[in-house]
């Protein structure tokens, strides 16, 4: 799979929400792939309050949900695998596709190909992770709780350090991509809502700083509009693709909203949400 066929996408522009209404959107329109939703979208969007994401069969219990109520983090699950991530200075992104025999693999990469160039052209040295690595191994230490810890083949890093997180899931008629892109270094908090031992969390902490990138320490100043702008440029350019805005079609958009289920993935949600830049 060389490029990606289909050449009228709809665009969900970068938009701030709460990690249960992010998690149903994404999962909303997978299942409606073919149905409600007729074509690919590419959606951008940022966290408000900050979010710890679960991947689909991680525990909860790795997390001290108590902490997270006391500093007003809530808690999700994904509909995707993968390790926990604290979501908060950074851009996350979501595309769903129609799954026609896909390449996964090739897929993957071909969604990054474009943050790598707008990366690049933005003064961030990005690159793609070569090699697989041996996560049957990594799953087997304290770093396996965050998905930041590692990078698989295709994801982007910078200096052999992890700077875009993400995973996949395949549905019945789609398939799903979604990820983040780390802009500052609050990502490297999740280790203070682990249930972990002091001397566990400092040497993680420690691992996580040495393998985690993130676009401030290259181009301070980037924000999550500006970059999804720039690789939505990218998209438009790479794959000739026309992006339609979901805003043009109030009945899906209005469709959507109602259709979403955030009871199924919250699994810690405040009452009163404060505002946090992101």
């Amino acid at each position: 799979m060389e490029r990606l066929k289909q050449k009228e996408w709809y665009l969900w522009p970068c938009e701030s929400h709460r990690g249960a209404f992010n998690m149903a959107v994404d999962d909303l329109l997978a299942r409606q792939m073919g149905e409600l939703l007729d074509r690919p979208i590419l959606r951008f969007f940022t966290w408000n309050p900050f979010c710890i994401s679960l991947g689909y069969h991680q525990k909860i219990e790795e997390i001290a949900l108590e902490r997270c109520k006391q500093t007003g983090v809530e808690v999700v699950r994904r509909p995707t695998g993968g390790r926990a991530i604290l979501h908060a200075q950074e851009l996350t992104y979501s595309v769903v596709y129609p799954f026609q025999e896909l390449d996964v693999m090739g897929f993957y990469r071909l969604i990054h190909l474009p943050f790598v160039q707008a990366l690049k052209e933005l003064g961030v040295p990005a690159q793609f992770q070569k090699a697989q690595p041996d996560l049957r191994r990594f799953y087997r230490t304290d770093k396996a709780a965050v998905c930041f810890a590692s990078a698989a083949k295709y994801e982007v890093e910078v200096e052999g350090r992890k700077l875009i997180g993400s995973a996949q899931r395949v549905y019945e008629n789609a398939i799903l991509q979604h990820g983040s892109l780390l802009i500052g270094a609050y990502h490297e908090k999740l280790v203070d809502f682990l249930r972990l031992s002091g001397e566990k969390k400092e040497r993680l902490i420690r691992y996580i700083q040495s393998h985690t990138a993130y676009t401030d320490q290259y181009q301070p100043g980037l924000q999550a509009r500006e970059l999804a702008g720039e690789i939505t440029r990218k998209f438009e350019q790479m794959y000739d693709i026309r992006f339609i805005p979901i805003e043009e079609n109030t009945e899906l958009l209005n469709a959507i909203i109602q259709g979403i289920q955030k009871e199924l993935y919250s699994l810690l949600q405040l009452e009163t949400v404060e505002g946090k830049d992101t």
